[in-house]
């Protein structure tokens, strides 16, 4: 399981930053996750707990905004203005070998989000970066949670971990093949399970707090242009029935999250970037 775990991560940290990535519902995006890969059969449920929420202050909100506005203007200036002096690149929690123990925060920033390159001094040089996308997506996710009871360190977007590990665990292994993985995601409530996207009849299904494996989304893409903004998950049952939820009801289960915390000053900056373990 851990292998699996390792390879899983691996490749979606690959997929993320190479840009096959997109924001909608206000979280990130589902990555191609073939159907071929998840056994359609029964599997224990596994309920979730969702963090705590966190509702931005002002001075949050100021930060965020002005988050948003360098995004979307493609501001590299301002945009690292807003990094804070102890910025670190974690996995799970657990500082990355990736983070740069050398070099300051500005510069483990601009490695993580294609600005510059591993090791470089100067900017440039990165396939695909600076990633722009990525960072519009975190701009656009509106969900907050804290980290911690303190409520010190806020991260984006909302998470949720798994009431019992184990049975995620016997989840996991009912329905992934070898080396596969499925793409979890949890429901944030009481939500209604449809035949097909946008059913308006009875539902198959009602779930609550879960974890889910996603198999598909809709609308499809078309080869060769942009993915749409996907609008619902078809997602695989306890049941090992299968049915479609709103794209708006879940979040991913293992994503990665951009984390904020305030100065002594009480100027909120951006301080952490945390990828799964």
């Amino acid at each position: 399981m851990e292998a699996k775990s390792e390879t899983l991560n691996g490749n979606r940290r690959r997929r993320w930053m190479t840009l096959v990535l997109s924001a909608f519902a206000g979280t990130l995006g589902l990555a191609a996750s073939p159907e071929a890969a998840v056994k359609k059969v029964p599997y224990p449920e596994v309920k979730v707990e969702i963090n705590e929420a966190y509702s931005p202050d002002a001075k949050f909100q100021a930060l965020i905004t002005n988050f948003a506005a360098a995004v979307a203007h493609k501001d590299a200036p301002a945009l690292f203005g807003l990094v804070g002096p102890t910025f670190v690149w974690t996995a799970g929690g657990n500082l990355t070998d990736d983070f740069d123990l050398g070099r300051d925060a500005l510069h483990n920033f601009k490695v993580v989000f294609g600005f510059r390159a591993a090791g470089a001094d100067t900017d440039g040089g990165v396939d695909n970066g600076p990633f722009w996308d990525a960072l519009a997506a975190f701009a656009e996710d509106k969900t907050y949670y804290k980290a911690f009871d303190s409520g010190k360190l806020i991260c984006s977007p909302l998470g949720a971990d798994a009431v019992d590990e184990d049975i995620l665990g016997q989840a996991r292994d009912k329905i992934e093949p070898p080396d596969e993985a499925a793409e979890w995601y949890f429901t944030l409530g009481d939500t209604a399970v449809a035949r097909s996207p946008g059913d308006r009849g009875a539902p198959i299904a009602k779930v609550g707090k879960v974890a889910l494996p996603v198999l598909s989304t809709a609308p499809a893409g078309k080869e060769g242009e942009p993915a749409p903004t996907p609008e619902f998950l078809e997602v695989l049952l306890p049941s090992g029935k299968t049915g479609w939820i709103p794209a708006a009801s879940a979040r991913p289960l293992a994503a990665e999250r951009l984390c904020y915390a305030a100065t002594a000053s009480g100027e909120w900056k951006i301080v952490g970037y945390d990828q799964p373990q």
